[in-house]
């Protein structure tokens, strides 16, 4: 009341708090301040109860995980993710199962990030998309979460809103052809990416795309490095997977009639090929996962390899991988 004076806007608690203790603090500060309505609202958030407990987390009661020790696996936008899925009002329950199920969440919606940016910069080729599909999608998805917030923050069915968005962009971008030719719908991608990014960052977090920082110059100068590592990466890569008929045609046909050679032999030239190019694909492979355990992630796409830096390393692209 010293600071906020005879009316306050927004008052916060626990559940536990709405009786008696804030039924007595309204009436105290109506009486002092001799006005009638002290609080416009009261904001009552649920517990939170360590998994397989009916008691909430407490300090008294010794069972509570510190920040310190949550930090060490898991990041705080993944809790705050944690928190989103729930109503504000609802009680929920703490395990690493749904923390694992936050994490999950938050590398779908930066694969995506990474994809759509991909797409728009010509990275990722795709058939044709439904422009008009993703246009009304993202305006649906705008009336939802405004409608969602509008009904005691339901922050849950907010997220929901706009994993669906996500679920329906991604359709679209599997659709991979070789055709290079094909005609890019960059803007209503772009406007995907501005509204789920402005959306988390409304909340506190954030998905743009992370950049090297090491200081001074030398962020641009490791930048320009794996740029460069990534691009010959790519090239051994190209050589290796080239189509069998490809690499048929620059093997040399000892045949003095220059007639072709019989199909099965032929097949096995291909083979062959194949067998010696695998040490370049594994070679490959290992320096992928190698520059993974630095947190860097290459995502091999139809024309071309492209880099990010993420958060965890080796263990998350591992994860983001299987799922």
């Amino acid at each position: 009341s010293a600071v906020f004076g005879k009316q306050l806007d927004i008052h916060t608690g626990g559940i536990d708090l709405a009786f008696p203790h804030h039924e007595n603090e309204i009436a105290q500060c109506e009486v002092y301040h001799q006005c009638e309505q002290w609080g416009n609202y009261f904001l009552h958030s649920g517990h939170l109860h360590v998994k397989g407990s009916q008691e909430k987390m407490s300090k008294s009661l010794k069972n509570y995980v510190t920040i310190k020790d949550f930090l060490k696996k898991f990041s705080s936008d993944q809790f705050r993710m944690f928190c989103l899925r729930s109503r504000y009002s609802s009680a929920v329950e703490f395990s690493d199962e749904s923390m694992d199920d936050a994490k999950h969440l938050l590398q779908a919606i930066s694969s995506f990030i990474r994809d759509a940016n991909a797409y728009i910069k010509g990275q990722l080729v795709c058939d044709p998309v439904r422009e008009d599909i993703l246009w009304e999608r993202l305006a649906n998805t705008k009336v939802t979460v405004k409608a969602a917030f509008a009904d005691d923050f339901d922050t849950s069915r907010a997220v929901a809103a706009i994993m669906d968005l996500i679920h329906h962009g991604n359709r679209q971008l599997k659709a991979v052809t070789k055709d290079a030719g094909s005609p890019r719908s960059s803007v209503v991608y772009g406007s995907i990416i501005s509204y789920i990014e402005g959306f988390f960052n409304a909340l506190g977090m954030s998905f743009g795309e992370r950049q090297v920082a090491l200081g001074g110059g030398k962020s641009a100068v490791l930048s320009n490095v794996i740029d460069e590592l990534v691009r010959f990466r790519a090239k051994v890569r190209h050589y290796a997977l080239a189509l069998p008929e490809e690499a048929a045609e620059a093997v040399p046909v000892e045949d003095a009639a220059g007639a072709k050679e019989p199909k099965q032999e032929q097949k096995e030239k291909k083979q062959q090929l194949m067998r010696e190019r695998k040490s370049l694909l594994d070679a490959c492979d290992s320096l992928r996962g190698d520059l993974a355990a630095f947190g860097i992630h290459i995502k091999d796409r139809a024309a071309v390899s492209t880099w990010e830096i993420v958060e965890g390393g080796r263990a998350e692209q591992q994860t983001e991988e299987k799922s």
